[in-house]
């Protein structure tokens, strides 16, 4: 399993980047190569979505559901997501801190591997620095549509 942290701070307030990052059609607008849909109608725990990323001739289909949701309350606020798929397993998501009415801190984390684990243990330096590198440049990405 690898395990990617990756934090920012952002100069808007909690309830407006919540709202950004639990639009979850609106991450196709700042991950790379990814149109991500939902694939269910429920909001928060539950909500089921598949995220498709294309890299030239490859696609892999990464499908996804909300296993924990805990909207802005007291300056903090959370989301946990389990992948479902195939070919990738574990877990992700965020979690928001409030510094300010005006700054958040956003920990965006992963907790990934390939499927089957076993077979796949060896990808898991790469998959740290090529996913580190990724996300960074999503949440960067992410900044600038706020």
């Amino acid at each position: 399993m690898t395990r990617i942290d990756i934090q920012v701070d952002l100069p808007h307030g909690i309830d407006h980047v919540w709202d950004h990052l639990t639009d979850w059609p609106s991450h196709s607008e700042w991950i790379p190569q990814t149109v991500v849909t939902v694939t269910t109608r429920t909001t928060g725990v539950g909500t089921e979505f598949v995220g498709v990323t294309h890299l030239g001739p490859l696609r892999l289909d990464d499908p996804m559901t909300v296993t924990g949701f805990q909207t802005p309350r007291a300056g903090r606020a959370s989301c946990t997501i389990t992948k479902t798929g195939p070919i990738l397993g574990g877990t992700a998501g965020f979690a928001l801190t409030a510094l300010d009415d005006s700054t958040t801190r956003l920990h965006w984390f992963e907790d990934i591997y390939l499927k089957p684990k076993g077979m796949f243990w060896w990808t898991a330096p790469f998959a740290l620095v090529i996913g580190t590198l990724a996300f960074r440049s999503a949440l960067n990405a992410f900044a600038r549509t706020l």
